[in-house]
């Protein structure tokens, strides 16, 4: 049987293959545009700012999901942060103050007093989860094994905080975490790093490491790597690429293989716990 699903769309390649698998299970779709993204194939399309959250919910109300599905980054303003709490009522007074994981169980209250499901990305496309073991680039070396366990050790540790998803370390000492900035940032700064010669080269290989938050509903946005990721990684000297298995996903998996095999980046999945 077919579901009318609501598809929450911010940045990022993750989208294109959740609107896909809906759409290939044969289910009815509205895509909720956060970014004004070009191309969106869908039933119907709102393309609402969350500056405007009352008139978004409204949108979603009138095509009356049985699921959603949340997918994309998108970069929430404290404005917009209260326009949703305003918007989402008790739910939202509840849960405004609580960073990330709070608006999370924000919108999981507001959906269940509206009789919707929510399902995440990875139950959509669950091809996209990173499997435990080697995945692209050279084989992960027995010295760099117990860094990268160290790694993901420390992203689970950001992510207890409400932090961030990611974190890069050297000879299991960290280095630099993931904040607002998100990862793309945080490789910045470890490029700015290596480039003064604070890390790297003799400090010991990085290791960028991703993994779930540990209070993150199933619902929201796994961490995810792209092709980009790695080039982005390679430019700033990231030797050893480690995601919580089970826990995170691949986007165009063919094409991380190829870009980490041309720099010589270990990507591997790694079991927590």
């Amino acid at each position: 049987m077919s579901r009318r699903v609501t598809l929450v769309a911010g940045g990022g390649n993750l989208v294109p293959h959740v609107a896909s698998a809906i759409r290939d299970r044969g289910d009815v779709l509205q895509v909720v545009d956060l970014v004004g993204r070009p191309g969106i194939v869908a039933d119907q399309v709102l393309r609402e700012s969350l500056s405007d959250a009352t008139a978004l919910l409204a949108g979603i109300k009138a095509f009356g999901p049985s699921h959603m599905v949340l997918a994309g980054g998108v970069h929430i303003t404290d404005t917009d942060r209260r326009g949703l709490a305003d918007a989402f009522g008790l739910a939202g007074k509840l849960a405004s103050g609580l960073g990330d994981v709070g608006l999370a169980g924000m919108i999981l209250l507001y959906s269940k007093t509206q009789g919707w499901k929510l399902v995440g990305a990875h139950e959509v496309a669950p091809e996209l989860l990173t499997p435990a073991g080697h995945i692209a680039g050279p084989p992960l070396s027995a010295a760099l094994a117990p860094v990268a366990a160290s790694a993901i050790r420390t992203a689970k540790a950001i992510g207890a905080i409400d932090l961030g998803q990611s974190a890069v370390v050297s000879a299991s000492r960290p280095i630099a975490v993931e904040d607002a900035g998100g990862t793309d940032g945080l490789l910045r700064r470890v490029a700015e790093l290596r480039a003064e010669g604070l890390v790297g080269e003799r400090h010991g290989p990085l290791v960028l490491a991703k993994a779930r938050k540990p209070k993150q509903p199933a619902f929201v946005d796994l961490p995810a790597i792209g092709v980009d990721t790695i080039t982005r990684a390679a430019e700033a000297g990231i030797s050893v690429v480690a995601l919580e298995a089970g826990a995170s996903l691949l986007l165009e998996r063919a094409l991380i293989e190829s870009e980490a095999a041309a720099h010589g980046i270990t990507v591997v999945g790694l079991r927590h716990g």
